[in-house]
């Protein structure tokens, strides 16, 4: 059968989170670009079943909604979740008492959680219903649900957080989880979010095959230092499970175009290299794949204070011996103008 890969490639600023409804509007702006992109029967039904995989990060700035007023001026994203914490003392010491947590960083993510969730799952949820999509929702950094991971009530379990990716069925029914393994060091590991299990990830059935999510930098075949033991590639993980699809959200905080001298590297790659020669595409080319037919990424645009997301979105296809780039994003600069839905109608 035929279905439809979405890379959506979204540009974000500050005003996105000001209020839930910003935010709807933001997936509504990406909601429209897909509509007009996918294949239509004479009667206006869409043609191909379709999934859509949108940024990793998206939801990390959710903390901001309702919120904005009061952190405009500030420099960075620390200082302006600071004063947002400072404005609930009391509701920080709980959560970071009840999560058995010293870290004020995690405390503040622990006490926003039920908000954060809240909206995230409410308006991908909406997203998938409105434009009949498979939704690979991203992600936010939210800790466990004490209910179990697809359950409609939320209250944090325990004092961990992850890098976590919902995914909605197009009757907007959330139906999968995935948190990040692997973290990249001096981000992840300084806000002290915690690892997920290569255990836990499992793929979810769609119509056009099993899908399994890897965000970000578990998408990588190798590490970026060599100070990473507990680094493990996972598209072995997903293959064996049957996967035919990978969805891949992902955010690049590195400047696309320069070159790429983290961890001590000499600098003889530019960052977007870098990223064809040890990313997904290298996985894709180097690991032994029986049933990994296509990935599909999708990057973050824009500056949010201090942090900025540049990068292509594109969508891979293995063919049982070698990878190609079935297309690409035409921009990847922080700009308004690189946003795009990238589409691919593929054989699955």
């Amino acid at each position: 059968m035929k279905a439809e890969l979405a890379a959506c490639q979204v540009h974000v600023t500050p005003e996105e989170y000001a209020s839930a409804e910003a935010f709807d509007a933001m997936l509504d702006r990406i909601g429209e670009k897909l509509a007009n992109a996918r294949a239509r029967r004479a009667n206006g039904a869409y043609e191909h079943p379709c999934l859509a995989v949108f940024p990793e990060m998206i939801g990390a700035f959710l903390p901001l909604a309702g919120r904005l007023d009061t952190v405009r001026d500030a420099r960075t994203v620390d200082e302006a979740l600071t004063k947002v914490a400072i404005r609930s003392p009391f509701r920080m010491a709980s959560a970071m008492l009840r999560g058995k947590t010293a870290r004020t960083s995690i405390g503040f993510l622990l006490a926003v959680a039920p908000d954060v969730q809240r909206l995230y799952r409410e308006a991908f949820a909406r997203f998938a219903r409105r434009y009949e999509a498979w939704t690979v929702a991203g992600s936010a950094l939210l800790p466990r649900n004490a209910h179990g991971d697809l359950a409609d009530s939320f209250s944090p379990a325990g004092g961990r957080v992850y890098n976590t990716s919902y995914t909605f069925n197009p009757a907007g029914r959330h139906v999968s989880v995935a948190r990040k393994v692997n973290l990249v060091p001096t981000v992840e590991d300084t806000l002290g979010l915690s690892p997920g299990r290569r255990g836990e990830l499992m793929p979810f059935s769609t119509p056009f095959g099993q899908v399994g999510t890897l965000i970000c930098y578990d998408g990588f075949a190798v590490p970026h230092t060599a100070r990473e033991p507990d680094f493990c590639p996972l598209l072995p993980h997903y293959d064996a499970h049957g996967c035919s699809v990978i969805a891949h959200p992902a955010a690049n905080f590195w400047p696309w175009e320069t070159p790429w001298t983290f961890g001590g590297m000499d600098g003889h790659l530019i960052r977007k290299q870098q990223w064809l020669d040890e990313g997904l595409f290298a996985q894709m080319e180097s690991a032994p794949l029986r049933a990994v037919r296509y990935g599909v990424t999708a990057q973050l645009l824009g500056r949010v204070f201090d942090s900025h997301f540049d990068g292509r979105s594109h969508i891979l296809a293995h063919d049982g011996s070698s990878v190609r780039i079935l297309a690409e994003a035409a921009r990847g600069e922080t700009s308004p103008d690189a946003e795009e839905v990238l589409l691919c109608v593929v054989e699955v």
